[in-house]
């Protein structure tokens, strides 16, 4: 529509709806008609008014007419310097009252269709986020419109239902739950979780973690704020065995560590101590948990200082065979040992110190490197006066692959007092006829005399005439 001049209004007044308003005087009680007549010229140079325009007027007509304006006072000819009387001055103002009622009129009006038409054309939600509730309205389209109106920024981890692309409709509930992080710790284990939750409560049973009678802290009431991570520490009831002092002690407790359920059961461990399991160790039920005494004591003790042993080879002694040359003798010192003992059983032993108190004597052994078949490798034991037994005899002449084993089994079946029984003249184990025996050094019966004596004097015969001496020789492959 388009906007007239201001300036063809009479006195240059601009009402506010930017056009001209037809005023009437009807009501007006001083107006004279000369005035009226006037304003009608005027007011008639004009176009014809819009519907807007006629209705404006309208309004503004009932408004004057229910309610008089006040007498105006009269003007001072001298002040206004014109031909015009007072009555005629006052028009101008009445016209500017009137124009100003007519605009306010105008502005309220539109305020008014604005209102319906924001409540027209927007959607009513309501909107939760984080157990929060608010009924709002919004232009968009969408979830995520109206969360963005409202300010609520949705990041990675966050749950919206419905989804943040679901279309709008009237009465729609929105919830949204945000990602909020967790410095878990169970039972004395630590890890880093996630939850949509909006208690401590809410939290554990979206993380599957039973609080029934375990000590939980923060407590389970207790909001989860987002923006940063929530400590959150959880202490199970567990039932554990602890053995110690020879006790055995169940226990039944919220403890986390190895430490809290030593101190449940009543048990002090010393630094010496050593338990099965470190006592910051986290623990679970059924465990079994040993706390054992250690101690350390010095013990000061004599001991047995065993004699050295020396070897030396020899082919007088068939090849394997030992004589002790020259015997030795054990010496004695005095020990100071530090003592460990685990529940009162010693587990170690270390020496930290000695002092000789009888020094060893070392003992020399000859080790034989004889042939079985050189009759000197078999060396003669001394005779101590003792009967020797079939098994020492036997070991004497050097054991079945000895020549002189084979001899003496043929002649005597191993029989230090064997008499031949033919002819009754050859005796012993080598079967010595009496003129023999003297002539190699022997006396009296061959068969009075000590297996060691007989051996001597047969070892002797060999070396002097060999071994055809010995009929059996021949018949067991000797010589």
């Amino acid at each position: 529509m388009r906007q007239r001049d201001t300036h063809e209004l009479h006195g240059g007044v601009q009402p506010t709806g930017g056009s001209a308003v037809p005023v009437t005087t009807a009501s007006a009680p001083s107006a004279s008609a000369a005035t009226a007549s006037a304003v009608s010229a005027v007011v008639a140079d004009h176009p014809p008014l819009t519907r807007r325009e006629a209705l404006a007027r309208e309004r503004a007509t009932a408004q004057m007419t229910a309610a008089p304006a006040p007498a105006a006072p009269v003007a001072n000819t001298a002040t206004v310097g014109s031909a015009h009387s007072a009555t005629e001055a006052k028009a101008p103002r009445s016209r500017v009252r009137t124009l100003q009622v007519v605009g306010q009129a105008v502005v309220i009006s539109a305020l008014v269709a604005g209102t319906g038409a924001f409540v027209g054309l927007s959607t009513p939600v309501d909107l939760t986020v984080d157990g929060q509730a608010v009924s709002t309205r919004t232009f968009g389209h969408t979830v995520a419109d109206a969360l963005a109106a409202e300010g609520v920024q949705v990041a990675a981890g966050d749950e919206v239902s419905p989804g943040v692309d679901a279309d709008l409709s009237r009465g729609i509930d929105i919830v949204v739950n945000t990602a909020k992080d967790i410095d878990l710790s169970v039972d004395g284990i630590a890890s880093t979780e996630t939850t949509t939750a909006h208690t401590v409560a809410q939290a554990l049973a979206d993380l599957g973690i039973d609080p029934a009678g375990a000590e939980v802290s923060p407590g389970l009431d207790t909001p989860l704020e987002g923006g940063g991570s929530t400590g959150l520490t959880v202490v199970t009831p567990k039932t554990l065995t602890v053995r110690a002092d020879g006790e055995t002690i169940p226990v039944e407790a919220t403890a986390a560590s190895v430490a809290e359920v030593l101190a449940h059961a009543g048990v002090d461990v010393a630094d010496t101590d050593f338990v099965t399991a470190p006592l910051s160790a986290p623990v679970v039920t059924g465990q079994n948990i040993d706390v054992m005494r250690t101690a350390t004591t010095t013990e000061e003790v004599e001991e047995t200082v065993k004699r050295p042993v020396e070897k030396k080879k020899t082919d007088k002694l068939l090849d394997g065979k030992t004589k002790v040359e020259e015997k030795g003798k054990d010496g004695t010192r005095k020990v100071v040992y530090e003592v460990g003992t685990v529940d009162g059983t010693e587990v170690s032993r270390v020496e930290k110190s000695e002092e000789i108190l009888e020094e060893p004597v070392t003992e020399v052994v000859l080790v034989g490197t004889g042939d079985p078949n050189d009759p000197d490798s078999y060396e003669v034991p001394p005779d101590d006066g003792t009967a020797m037994s079939t098994d020492a005899i036997k070991e004497m002449l050097g054991g079945p692959g000895s020549p002189w084993y084979k001899i003496v089994q043929c002649e005597s079946e191993f029989n230090p007092r064997a008499v031949n029984r033919q002819n009754n003249k050859y005796f012993g184990l080598f079967q010595f006829g009496v003129p023999t025996w003297q002539g190699v050094g022997g006396s009296g019966n061959p068969a009075d005399a000590s297996p060691q004596e007989q051996f001597l004097r047969a070892k002797i015969l060999q070396e002097r005439y060999g071994w055809s001496q010995w009929e059996c020789a021949g018949m067991v492959g000797v010589g």
